[in-house]
């Protein structure tokens, strides 16, 4: 007759270290993100081309004024995002070459373009120039805007471009010399990462 000698089984594992280990893991970025915006931590460089303005500037919820004399409010430009073109002085080759631009900018967003508005302000609405744009591009629209409306504006020379939130903030603004295809790149982003618009 053969004894079979029994075994004491193992202790059971403690697994509160590694649960300790995995929350742990979990909640690091987390804690590192906090840290991160609680020092107002920004990287360096960022992707956009245009200056991204932080925050976004609010602008006047009305004062725009069509070529027909109709006030125009922001919010009834339809809750769309607004490239913008501002500038003063008679429209010239450049400016005329801006509008084109944006046109063609709205076209190359796809699916997406319908989400955009298109708008010129100047001080010279009546301009030959703005009514031949409008005669070609009947959906760009042209207005003049109080003095000081746009925010940064005044003094620069030559037209410049800005994007505009749909709730009618200023979000971004470009230098006179600024690449069509980086401005198309920045609205591209905005609006893929955007709900709203």
């Amino acid at each position: 007759m053969t004894t079979t000698s029994i075994r004491p089984s193992p202790a059971p594992r403690n697994g509160l270290p590694m649960l300790a280990l995995v929350v742990g893991l979990l909640v690091l970025p987390f804690a590192i993100a906090g840290c991160l915006f609680l020092f107002g931590w920004q990287p360096a460089r960022t992707i956009n081309h245009g200056q991204l303005l932080s925050p976004p500037l609010p602008l006047p919820a009305s004062g725009l004024q069509t070529a027909d004399g109709q006030m125009l409010a922001t919010v009834d430009l339809g809750g769309k995002w607004l490239l913008l073109l501002n500038g003063s002085g008679p429209c010239d080759a450049e400016c005329t070459g801006r509008i084109d631009e944006m046109r063609r900018i709205q076209v190359a967003l796809n699916k997406d373009m319908g989400r955009l508005r298109r708008v010129v302000l100047s001080d010279q609405m009546s301009d030959a120039e703005f009514s031949a744009a409008r005669q070609r591009q009947p959906d760009l629209l042209v207005a003049a805007a109080p003095q000081n409306w746009l925010p940064g504006a005044t003094g620069n020379t030559g037209y410049r471009l800005h994007i505009v939130d749909p709730q009618g903030r200023l979000v971004m603004d470009y230098p006179a010399d600024a690449a069509a295809k980086d401005v198309r790149a920045d609205l591209e982003r905005l609006l893929k990462f955007a709900w709203n618009g």
